[in-house]
């Protein structure tokens, strides 16, 4: 089922918890938020999911929703997802193998490891996904929208 054959609200109970609510159907409390293509498609396929873990909607586009139907589900993915987007990096540091990244992102400074390589993917449309030695995944923009001093820092190794 997609959103473009049903209407639908999201509503928060008093602790936060979310209730899908749909006409002719009962409300189904306590469901999630989920998306199903975070790097590729961050305003399409939204799914959201029972406490069970089956889908019960599956939104094909967010742009079309009402505008505070739209602003809770982005609010509600941005508190569930946790990828902070690296906005400049202070310094990389290669070290006996690994790399040790500081960078400052839309979440505040950070500083970790990458292990490998390989845990630095390239994007389609030019961002990087870099994924620590933690298991943490962060999101580099493309290299011509950083500053100066970023890019030097990271050239060499992209």
């Amino acid at each position: 089922m997609t959103a473009a054959e049903t209407t639908f609200d999201l509503i928060e109970d008093p602790k936060g918890a979310l209730i899908l609510r749909r006409p002719g159907q009962e409300d189904v409390p306590d469901v999630s938020v989920r998306r199903a293509f975070p790097w590729s498609n961050a305003g399409h396929f939204v799914s959201i999911r029972s406490s069970d873990g089956h889908e019960l909607l599956m939104i094909e586009d967010l742009s079309p929703l009402a505008p505070a139907l739209r602003a809770t589900i982005e609010r509600i993915l941005w508190r569930t997802v946790f990828i902070p987007r690296i906005t400049r990096i202070q310094k990389v540091d290669v070290r006996f193998g690994y790399q040790m990244w500081q960078v400052q992102t839309d979440r505040g400074p950070a500083e970790f490891r990458v292990q490998e390589r390989e845990d630095i993917r390239f994007l389609h449309d030019g961002r990087f996904c870099i994924r620590d030695a933690d298991s943490n995944v962060y999101e580099l923009t493309s290299l011509e929208k950083l500053d100066a001093a970023s890019r030097k820092a990271v050239e060499a190794l992209l």
